[in-house]
């Protein structure tokens, strides 16, 4: 199904961009969805798919776009409203059933991070060094703060606190209803890294945080204290760039369990509570997991798809028929897991077997990971075109 131009929102793969560290790394080396750094692998063909998940517009808005800027920016969408942020500035406020425009804001510089929001403002990070949060309701400035240096993640966290990961890699804590300061800590990296910080999670009284050694560490939320630490992968190799360990995909959390992906290493699992160390598996991914009840879903460096025990770290199945095609990080849609590519497909597989059921041609590859509320499908590209979608899974009779 090929969608009218004005309703195909594209969608663009969240860049691998050059991590500041000791050393850079050439984002010419490397895929925009995390490609082999070496060598360059023909994308498989695409086989005929009789698509058993309808896909229909229901709106779309657009904002200026990402191109050339290291921006992790993803929409954050809840029950009530949609909320983007624009490259150079743009954050805006959409009504989540309608896309009608609730407001409209430009803050200073050039934002990389966000959106976040809680029931209270709207937060974005920027080039800058700013955080920066606006009223939800209206998009008046309620505040903004300094931090160390470009602000590459913001997350809004439970018990009215804001957190914010910087290039310099440092997490700092911002109280949600001023900005005022709670607690930072630096971390000393290794010399080359990825251009990015995956989000914190807030679980309990706990951050949960992803860091460029394979470390995933949890401090608590009031004092900043280290509760613990575990890694996930061990540097190894004899370059700079074999020894990479980081954590940049986006965490999960399901039942007090937390999923990582170190990039081009090994997926992982650890309980919250200790930091117990439950399973780790090589597959080497540049992006972070999706989970449902069951399992959980991981579009590797290769383009294989896989289905992951949660509790074992078993592999249920690997599907390997969208090889070298650049896949974006996956999203749980039903019975379906969903990941995009390089060129602006969504691909549908069920969740039970991997088998690929469905496929629907979109402008271009994704900004973000989709985000999927009930039995819609939000998407996000690179030039800022957002698009909702809601989806249909089809009898196998009907899709023929």
């Amino acid at each position: 199904m090929r969608l009218p131009d004005a309703l195909r929102p594209a969608v663009a793969a969240a860049a691998l961009l050059p991590a500041a560290g000791c050393s850079v790394l050439d984002d010419a080396s490397e895929g925009l969805f995390g490609g082999d750094e070496v060598e360059v692998r023909a994308p498989a063909a695409l086989a005929p798919v009789g698509n058993r998940v309808s896909l229909a517009p229901v709106w779309s808005h657009s904002v200026d776009g990402y191109r050339g800027a290291a921006a992790r920016i993803a929409p954050h969408v809840d029950a009530a409203g949609v909320f983007l942020a624009g490259g150079d500035g743009e954050v805006v406020a959409l009504d989540a059933g309608t896309g009608r425009v609730r407001w409209s804001r430009e803050v200073e510089g050039r934002v990389l991070a966000g959106a976040a929001a809680d029931e209270r403002h709207v937060y974005v990070g920027t080039f800058e060094r700013e955080v920066h949060a606006l009223d939800r309701e209206t998009g008046r400035p309620a505040w903004r703060r300094v931090l160390s240096s470009e602000v590459m993640s913001v997350a809004a966290l439970p018990g009215g606190r804001v957190a914010a990961r910087t290039n310099d890699g440092r997490i700092s804590l911002l109280a949600a209803a001023d900005g005022e300061p709670l607690w930072s800590l630096a971390r000393a990296g290794p010399d080359l890294t990825l251009r990015g910080a995956s989000r914190p999670l807030g679980v309990d009284d706990r951050v949960l945080v992803g860091f460029d050694d394979g470390k995933l560490a949890a401090y608590d939320a009031a004092s900043g204290l280290l509760h613990w630490e575990t890694r996930l992968a061990f540097p190894s190799g004899r370059t700079e760039l074999e020894r990479m360990t980081d954590i940049d995909g986006e965490l999960q959390l399901a039942d007090g369990i937390a999923y990582a992906a170190v990039y081009h290493r090994q997926a992982g699992a650890v309980e919250t509570v200790e930091g117990e160390l439950l399973w780790t598996l090589e597959a080497k991914s540049a992006h972070g997991l999706a989970v449902d009840a069951a399992s959980a879903y991981l579009a590797d460096v290769d383009g294989a798809v896989w289905a992951i025990n949660r509790r074992s770290g078993g592999v249920y199945w690997k599907q390997g028929a969208l090889a070298h095609r650049g896949l974006s990080a996956p999203a749980v849609a039903g019975l379906q897991v969903v990941v995009g590519d390089f060129e602006g497909y969504l691909h549908w597989l069920r969740v039970r077997d991997g088998e690929i059921v469905a496929r629907h041609r979109l402008a271009a590859p994704l900004q973000a990971a989709p985000v999927v509320r009930g039995d819609r499908i939000h998407v996000l590209d690179r030039d800022g075109n957002f698009g909702v979608f809601q989806f249909l899974a089809l009898s196998a009779k009907d899709g023929e």
